[in-house]
Order: C-alpha cells, then structure tokens, then sequence
C-alpha cells in the first residue's frame, strides 16, 4: 500500500520541479527597456539620398507647469426649473401679455392657402369676445370647453342638414388662430369657413366694450 502512494505522488513531484523549471527559463522582461543604450541615427553610403526620419510618438518637451496655464474648471449650467412661477406661466400662456383688450380680428390663410383667423391679445378677452361675436352673428354654439379651446358650432352642412363643426382657437408664436373643422381630421368647406370668419370680423366688439375677460365655467360635451 505503502509503495503504491509513492508511484501516485511521484508524477506530482515531478511535474512541479518542472513547473519550477520553466519559471526559471522565462524570466520577466518587462523593465529590460531601461537598459536599452542609444544608437547613433543610421548613416548611408554616399549617393544615396533618404526622405527625414520623423518619430511616430514624439515626447513634448517637459518643463513644470504653472497654474495659469491650466484651463479654467468646468462649470456646468444650471438648470432650468420644471415648475414657473403662476404670474410667469400665464404671461408664457398669452402671446401678447401686454395687450388685455385683443385686437380685431385679421381674416388670412393658412400655408394651404385655407381662411384662417388671426387674433393678438388676453386668451381670456379673445375667448370671451369670440362668443359674443358668435351670438351676435346668429351663430348656434351648441357647446364650448375652454380648456381644450373648442367651439361647438351647430350649422347647416354642404347638404343643408345641421351639423356640430369644431371651432377650435389654438396659440401661434404671436397670437391665436381661428380654424373651423368638422372633425378632428377634417377641415369644413373653404366656402362655409370663410363666410363664418366674416362674420366674426364684422361682429366683433368694439375695444371699448366692457368684457369680462375672467375664464367661465367650460362646458363639456
């Protein structure tokens, strides 16, 4: 039993002094660098011509630093708060803060050449005096959300049958326009939008009529 463990550990042994042999035959080169001498540069028969030899890896020329020489620190910007203040939001909301009473109304076209209408002032004043100019014109509003600014028209259709049409007033980069639809995907007849936006204009009240410019309850459909 004895002489069987030692012809099991003797391949060990001997694979470990071999082990321990290699580690001798492949030492560690990797400081053998500082050893290395400086060559003269390379120097050819005469007549023969060779293009400059340029290093691949120049090494800048050292020297000590001085603090001003060192960019400035990075200073990231702050950033922009999520939530405005209630005073700047609703100057944000208005295309033209400065201007309560809106101005009349300007009849113009889209870039489809569609009647469109343009409108600068207070959304509140323009949303009120839009319903009076509305009223004033026999114009059925069947219903109105002023949060969603939506005007639901009750008028004829092409086929002389009532129809709810979608006057919406959206906000531009300088005022609100005035666009009728008969869905949400549809526009209304150019005819039937272009006589109802005169309509508007020629109703409008006057800028020295006393409008309650304060939101009203939205109505929902």
């Amino acid at each position: 039993m004895i002489l069987r463990r030692v012809f099991c550990l003797a391949p060990c042994l001997g694979l470990v002094v071999a082990l321990a042999g290699c580690s001798s035959l492949f030492r560690d080169r990797a400081s053998d660098y500082r050893m290395a001498q400086e060559l003269p540069p390379l120097t050819l028969p005469q007549g023969h011509e060779s293009r400059p030899i340029k290093p691949l890896y120049p090494i800048p020329a050292g020297g000590a630093s001085t603090k001003a020489e060192w960019p400035k620190k990075f200073e990231a910007p702050q950033p922009k708060p999520l939530m405005l203040s209630a005073e700047a939001a609703n100057t944000a909301a208005q295309p033209d803060a400065t201007t309560a009473v809106p101005e009349k109304p300007v009849l113009t076209q889209d870039g489809n050449a569609y009647p469109v209408l343009s409108i600068t002032g207070d959304f509140n004043s323009v949303w009120d005096r839009l319903d009076i100019a509305l009223r004033t014109g026999n114009v059925k509003v069947d219903d109105r959300d002023q949060r969603t600014g939506l005007y639901y028209l009750d008028m004829p259709g092409p086929d002389g049958k009532k129809t709810i049409y979608q006057l919406r007033v959206t906000r531009s980069q300088s005022s609100y326009i005035l666009a009728l639809q008969k869905d949400d995907d549809t526009l209304a007849p150019e005819a039937m939008t272009r006589t109802l936006f005169e309509s508007i204009v020629s109703h409008w009240p006057p800028e020295s009529g006393e409008i309650n410019g304060k939101a009203r309850t939205p109505l929902h459909r």
